[in-house]
């Protein structure tokens, strides 16, 4: 019983790993926007929902923005290309209703 104990001991700690070779841009990038023009909830959901129709985007989160009428809209992607343009058009004809004022990225 006692080996088994250690034998899966060490197979739990190998699992927490990282693979060798793995792509570091898999880790993702999180992105972080300026927004202005969402107003209640149903603003939220449909810019949360624009989003995530983007390449390798998870998660997408809309809290309070440092600035008066705005909104900070943080989303997690899979992927480190995503541009400002590319949020913009994933806005499609809403894109004058909600204006994406900047767009920044960090790596994770």
């Amino acid at each position: 019983m006692k080996r088994f104990a250690q034998s899966l001991s060490l197979l739990l700690a190998a699992a927490s790993l990282p693979l060798l070779g793995a792509d570091p841009v898999a880790k993702g990038t999180e992105y972080t926007a300026t927004v202005s023009g969402i107003v209640c909830a149903s603003c939220k959901a449909h810019v949360t929902e624009a989003l995530k129709k983007l390449p390798g985007v998870t998660a997408v989160e809309v809290t309070k923005g440092a600035e008066a009428n705005t909104q900070k809209v943080t989303f997690a992607a899979s992927t480190d290309t995503l541009t400002k343009q590319d949020a913009v058009n994933a806005l499609g004809e809403s894109a004058s209703q909600y204006q994406i004022l900047s767009l920044d990225k960090t790596a994770k």
